[in-house]
């Protein structure tokens, strides 16, 4: 017997295994503590923000001061159907998470729910035009006896940034909220006087031995992963993986090709398991993105983190919270980043404490027993 049908809204059809993922795993461990609910992934993708990977778009070259080549890519990708074609291949992935049949706006603001969990990623910065100001996103609009939110985070809004009324509105009316970096829970005491909880990413609520995860066909290696190296780390990975007889494995994000890597992998050369994969079984992370930064921390990897202010506008808390400012951020050297003790024993616990801590939320929040 169904007790509860819950949604889970977030960015669906987006085409980058880090978002796959973070949707995957949310809706994994929602599966298990919920095994009696209807737990599924809301099929709904704002259309401005659809059309900024599938169709034509006008791109707003403002955006370009956030993350320039993300939006130049999106720029150029946009005038070449063959590769929206390419991008369109991602919708295969999809249909391993369970997920409703495609809403339009007007059709979800019809659907009935018993709860809605809004989160995880950066669902929350209504800064981003291409988002399309999305009401849903802050729970406005649904038919639900509850919503709440999980690790959902406002990106680069800043303390100084005026909400719109939506916003507000929305987190107003939320059951719970949680978010996954401190910078969005000082914004919701801001707009709304509302205490939040700082829980995990999903993501890292995930079992790393999960059996999807596909073994590469090859061995010592560094993943490189992101498309903003800084250029004094590209001379220390090259020197490294050849003095420790490595290869570095480029896995795309944004059309990558680099040719200081002895191997460059295409997204539509992976599917998300198997980027999955070539992280866990990496000697070592290279990465300037938030997602391969989780990703080398699921695996228990030795990091190499080459941070934006983009990518440390979303990861910093976690990165406090770890304690690893001194080797994630503030040492310079790729040697002595990859050599650095990298000990999880003294990390994983660190884990343990925050993954009981946004259990208990989701348990409490959504009425689990147990």
């Amino acid at each position: 017997m169904i007790l509860q049908k819950i949604g889970i809204l977030t960015f669906w059809n987006v085409p980058n295994y880090g978002a796959f993922m973070q949707a995957y795993a949310l809706q994994k461990v929602l599966g298990e503590l919920l095994p009696e609910d209807d737990v599924r992934q809301i099929a709904y993708l704002n259309p401005r923000h659809y059309n900024a990977y599938y169709g034509m778009v006008d791109t707003n070259y403002r955006y370009f001061l956030i993350n320039p080549r993300f939006y130049r890519n999106l720029f150029y990708r946009l005038r070449d159907q063959r590769k929206i074609e390419q991008l369109k291949s991602f919708f295969r992935y999809f249909d391993q998470i369970p997920h409703t049949r495609p809403f339009s706006a007007g059709e979800l603001s019809q659907e009935n729910f018993d709860a809605v969990v809004l989160g995880s990623d950066i669902v929350w910065d209504y800064k981003q035009g291409f988002f399309g100001n999305d009401r849903f996103l802050f729970g406005n609009d649904f038919q639900a006896d509850k919503v709440i939110s999980y690790a959902a985070s406002f990106g680069t809004v800043k303390a100084e940034d005026m909400a719109p009324a939506y916003v507000v509105d929305g987190l107003e009316r939320m059951r719970a909220i949680s978010v996954r970096d401190e910078n969005s829970a000082q914004l919701v005491k801001k707009y709304t006087g509302k205490d939040a909880l700082v829980v995990l990413d999903p993501t890292l609520l995930m079992d790393a031995d999960d059996d999807k995860f596909v073994k590469p066909d090859m061995e010592d290696y560094i993943v490189v992963y992101g498309s903003s190296f800084m250029p004094e780390l590209i001379q220390g990975a090259r020197e490294y993986a050849d003095k420790h007889n490595l290869k570095l494995v480029c896995l795309d994000s944004l059309d990558d090709t680099f040719d200081w890597c002895d191997v460059n992998i295409s997204q539509e050369g992976l599917t998300p398991f198997a980027w999955c994969g070539y992280f866990k079984h990496a000697r070592a992370i290279f990465t300037c993105t938030y997602h391969g930064l989780l990703f080398g921390l699921i695996f228990q990897k030795r990091l190499i983190f080459s941070p934006t202010q983009f990518i440390l506008d979303k990861a910093s808390s976690l990165i406090d919270y770890l304690d690893l400012r001194d080797v994630l951020v503030d040492m310079k050297g790729f040697a002595e980043k990859a050599d650095w003790n990298w000990d999880y024993t003294q990390i994983q616990p660190k884990f343990e404490v925050m993954k009981e801590k946004s259990l208990a939320y989701l348990k409490e929040s959504l009425k689990v027993d147990g």
